[in-house]
């Protein structure tokens, strides 16, 4: 009886091994929502972007995509000056040859057409962007309450400034205007530098409108009502405009090329050992701090803060992002999808900007709320990241609209003209009055 029972014992766990070796083996969950088993095996997708820091870096990795899913990716990368024009090209063909572009948040509103809505993409997968970005730069992405992109790429504000010369002078770092004009003051008298390098040059996509919207923003304007009616040119946005030109104009802080200067031109004076301060996107701080692009006593000495307040009043900037969305042309947009949502995890962010082993992507940055507060990154930065937080809890983008371009213009021309000598109410009036029109011509 005992050998019966022990045969059947034996015979019960053989029958159970062989059981287990014929079920399917489970495989570990894939992360960041991927669907498993691979149902978009053999889809390949194409992918415009420009060929910054940040795309070759995603395309380096992209193999880790492709062997949790299956899907192939090719990064088309061109030149930031010609995405615009290789995206419309596309789109207006409508053939789907391109399955994924990256874009500039302002051109947005202009592409809702050709691009898809992802509000159910995100419901549906659980995707929380409040969770995961900045305000800015989810609105960046957003047109009319739909989400249509979703940034790899942003870049806010930041004060860039010479520890040198602040030491020299014996001034702190500003957290007002009015502590920068007074700091700008003291380097010009003590170092022979000027204080800060402004841009109120026309042209070049209205960039004399980034710290032009910080003075408006953080004095309590805005550039519509909520009719979209034009109020740059109320009191307290004509004040605002002064402000901001006066500091070359009145307190004489700004190197006098600032009246003609686009934004690389004043970046550029710092690089040339020519000024102590300029107010920028962050990723100047990497041509500050590079030897080929910047005098050797400037690679060494630049430091990095918050923009400054309005005294009394309160903080405001700008920023800017790129982000991804999917061709309403293509005909692999669930593969697109699933790409999207690998192409934006936070994990692969960190990775990517963590590697410094390649000159090519070096610069890259971050835009994921935990990763700009994560202190690995920082540790690396310098504390940069956490510096750019504190500018994007502050930071909004330019209106959202089809018709931003020709009103930029029309501003973009009325600072000029006031940082030239002319009147500033006239100016800011005649600007108002020029956008109204556009504004009514769209049916507002």
């Amino acid at each position: 009886m005992k050998r019966l029972a022990l045969n059947l014992l034996i015979g019960f766990v053989v029958v159970m091994i062989s059981l287990s070796l014929m079920a399917p083996v489970s495989s570990a969950k894939l992360p960041y929502g991927l669907k498993e088993g691979m149902p978009y095996k053999g889809t390949k997708l194409t992918f415009l972007v420009h060929n910054a820091a940040q795309s070759q870096a995603q395309a380096k990795r992209v193999n880790q995509f492709t062997k949790m899913t299956g899907i192939e990716v090719e990064f088309l990368m061109v030149p930031y000056p010609s995405l615009r024009e290789k995206i419309t090209a596309d789109a207006v063909a409508g053939t789907g040859t391109i399955d994924l572009y990256c874009f500039l948040d302002g051109w947005g509103p202009s592409m809702t057409g050709f691009l898809v809505p992802l509000n159910d993409y995100l419901k549906r997968d659980g995707v929380d962007l409040s969770a995961k970005l900045p305000p800015a730069y989810i609105k960046g992405g957003t047109y009319d309450g739909t989400t249509y992109g979703i940034p790899t790429r942003g870049h806010p504000q930041l004060l860039l400034y010479r520890k040198d010369l602040f030491k020299k002078a014996g001034v702190e770092v500003p957290k007002t205007w009015k502590e920068l004009i007074a700091a700008g003051k003291a380097i010009k008298s003590k170092t022979d530098r000027d204080g800060i390098a402004m841009y109120y040059g026309k042209g070049n996509a209205a960039q004399n409108l980034f710290l032009w919207y910080s003075f408006l923003k953080s004095g309590g304007e805005d550039i519509f009502n909520d009719k979209m009616m034009p109020t740059f040119n109320s009191s307290a946005g004509i004040q605002a405009t002064q402000y901001y030109v006066d500091l070359l104009l009145k307190y004489q802080v700004a190197s006098p090329g600032s009246k003609f200067f686009k934004e690389y031109e004043a970046s550029q004076a710092v690089a040339q050992d020519k000024a102590a301060m300029v107010i920028v996107w962050w990723w100047h701080y990497g041509v500050l701090t590079n030897p080929d692009k910047a005098q050797e006593v400037v690679t060494t000495n630049v430091g990095f803060a918050p923009v400054p307040a309005w005294e009394g009043k309160g903080k405001a900037t700008l920023a800017l992002s790129m982000p991804v969305g999917i061709s309403k042309a293509s005909k692999k947009k669930e593969a697109a999808w699933e790409f999207m949502k690998w192409l934006t995890n936070p994990d692969l962010e960190k990775e990517n900007f963590l590697d410094k082993s390649d000159p090519k992507t070096r610069t890259i940055v971050v835009v994921q709320k935990k990763n700009l507060i994560d202190p690995e990154i920082n540790k690396v930065s310098g504390g940069m990241h956490k510096a750019a937080a504190a500018s994007l809890a502050v930071s909004d983008t330019f209106p959202m609209l089809p018709e931003w371009p020709e009103v930029a213009s029309s501003i973009e021309v009325a600072i000029s003209n006031i940082a030239g000598g002319a009147d500033t109410k006239t100016e800011m009036d005649k600007a108002a009055k020029e956008v109204k029109a556009i504004m009514k011509r769209s049916g507002y």
